[in-house]
C-alpha cells in the first residue's frame, strides 16, 4: 500500500474514527475493568470480519494477509484504559462516568487502531504477512499493567517469536497537530519504588548519647543520596532518586526510635537503574553500621526502561516523512522520564513508540496529559491511523 492510498482511505474513514474516539471518551473504564470497552472493540472487529483471538485480558485481533510472506507478522498496540479523574471539559462527548476520564489519550489510541484495522483489512490482499492487533487494558495500572499479560498471551499462541516489529503511538499536546515525533533508544524511564524503616533507640533529647537517632540517620541518607546522584551518575544519563515521604517522631522532646522513608527511582538505562538501587542500599547499610541503627529496605521493581529498536525507529521515521513530510517529523533529542508498560513488550519484541502531536492553540487544545481539561485536536487521529497502517506494511 502506498502512502497516498493509505491517506486517501483514512481520509474517507476519518469521521468514523472520530466517532469511535468520542464513544470511548464518553464511556471510560479504568485498569483491568474494561469489559464494555472490550465488547465495543470486539463488536467492531467481528463486523469487519477480523479474527478475534483468545486473550487473558484486553482484545487480540488478527488481520490475515493475502500475499505469501516469510511467516512473520507485524503488530500494532493501543492502550484502552482511562484514569480515575473527573472531567472538567464542557463538550458534547464529555465523560458520562463520574470520576473517570480519558485524560491520557487512550480513547484516541484505540480509535486510531480501529481505523487502521479497517483500512488494513480492506486491503488485506496486499499484506505480505498477518497483522496482530493488541487492544490493551491497564496501562495506567495496577502494576504490572496489561502489556506483560498480553505478551504472555502472544507467547502462548506462538505469535511473539514471529513478530518482526510492534508499534505503538501516543497522542500528546506537547507537539502541534500534524507533527510526529520519533526517538531512538531509550524513550521512557524505569519505575521502582522503595520503603525504608530505620530502627534506632529512642529517648530524651537531653540524653542524646544514650540514644540512636533514627531521624538523623534518615536525614543523612537523603542528603547522601542527593550527593550520590550528582557525583556518581553521568549528568547526561537522566535519572531521578526522589523521596516523597519522611516520617519520624511524636514530640519535640523525644528523639525518635524509628524513621520511615518512601520514594521512587527513575532511570533511562537498566545499568544505571541497578547501580542506583545498589548504591542506595550500600549507603543505608554504612550509615546504620556507624550509628548503631538497623534498617529494613523494601524495593519494588516496577516497569523497565522503554527502548525503541534503532532500526525499526529509522524505518518508522521514513514512514512518517512519507506521510506528513520531513518538516513535520521531529527527531527527539531527549527521552521522557514518564513510564510505559509497553516496555515489557519492547523487551521481547523489536518495538517502536512514537508521539503524535495533537496540540492546537487556536482551538484551546493545550492542556497536558492527566489534566481534567485534557483534550485533543481530532485531526491527529487520521495522522496516527495512517502511520499505523504505514508501519504495518513497511517496517521489516
Amino acid at each position: 500500500m502506498t502512502s497516498e492510498k493509505i491517506k486517501a482511505q483514512i481520509s474517507l474513514y476519518a469521521d468514523r474514527i472520530v466517532s469511535f474516539r468520542r464513544q470511548l471518551h464518553m464511556h471510560p473504564e479504568t485498569g483491568f475493568e474494561t469489559k464494555e470497552t472490550e465488547a465495543y472493540i470486539k463488536q467492531f472487529l467481528i463486523a469487519e470480519g477480523i479474527d478475534v483471538l483468545e486473550s487473558t485480558v484486553g482484545v487480540l485481533g488478527m488481520i490475515r494477509g493475502g500475499c505469501a510472506g516469510d511467516g512473520r507478522c507485524s503488530a500494532l498496540r493501543a492502550d484502552i484504559d482511562a484514569l480515575p479523574l473527573a472531567e472538567e471539559n464542557d463538550v458534547a462527548y464529555r465523560s458520562q462516568v463520574e470520576g473517570k476520564m480519558h485524560a491520557c489519550g487512550h480513547d484516541g489510541h484505540t480509535a486510531m487502531l480501529m481505523g487502521a484495522a479497517h483500512v488494513l483489512h480492506q486491503n488485506r490482499h496486499e499484506l505480505c504477512g498477518d497483522v496482530v492487533l493488541l487492544f490493551q487494558p491497564a496501562e495506567e495500572g495496577p502494576f504490572p499493567g496489561g502489556a506483560k499479560i498480553m505478551l504472555e498471551d502472544l507467547e502462548s499462541l506462538g505469535l511473539a517469536k514471529n513478530i518482526r516489529a510492534i508499534s505503538a503511538l501516543h497522542l500528546t499536546t506537547e507537539y502541534s497537530c500534524g507533527k510526529i515525533a520519533v526517538g531512538y533508544g531509550s524513550m521512557m524511564a524505569s519505575t521502582d519504588e522503595f520503603d525504608i524503616e530505620i530502627i534506632g533507640v529512642g529517648g530524651h533529647v537531653g540524653l542524646p548519647h544514650r540514644t540512636v537517632d533514627a531521624l538523623s540517620v534518615a536525614a543523612k541518607f537523603i542528603t547522601g543520596m542527593e550527593s550520590f546522584m550528582s557525583k556518581r551518575i553521568d549528568p547526561f544519563d537522566s535519572s531521578v532518586f526522589a523521596v516523597g515521604m519522611l516520617n519520624a517522631g511524636s514530640a519535640r522532646n523525644i528523639i525518635p526510635e524509628k524513621a520511615s522513608i518512601s520514594g521512587g527511582v527513575r532511570c533511562q538505562r537498566e545499568e544505571t537503574r541497578a547501580f542506583v538501587l545498589e548504591g542506595a542500599e550500600k549507603l543505608l547499610k554504612a550509615l546504620c553500621s556507624c550509628s548503631g541503627a538497623s534498617y529494613k529496605m523494601n524495593i519494588r521493581r516496577g516497569l523497565p526502561v522503554l527502548i525503541n529498536d534503532t532500526e525499526k525507529s529509522r524505518q518508522m521515521e521514513l514512514c512518517a516523512r512519507e506521510l506528513v513530510g520531513a518538516d513535520n517529523v521531529i527527531q527527539l533529542k531527549y527521552s521522557n522520564m514518564g513510564a510505559e508498560d509497553f516496555a515489557f513488550l519492547a523487551e521481547k519484541i523489536p518495538a517502536v513508540f512514537v508521539w503524535i502531536g495533537a496540540r492546537n492553540e487556536e482551538k484551546g487544545f493545550t492542556n497536558m496529559m492527566h489534566s481534567p481539561r485534557f483534550d485533543i485536536d481530532e485531526g491527529a487521529l487520521s495522522v496516527g491511523a495512517s502511520l499505523l497502517c504505514k508501519a504495518a506494511v513497511s517496517i521489516r
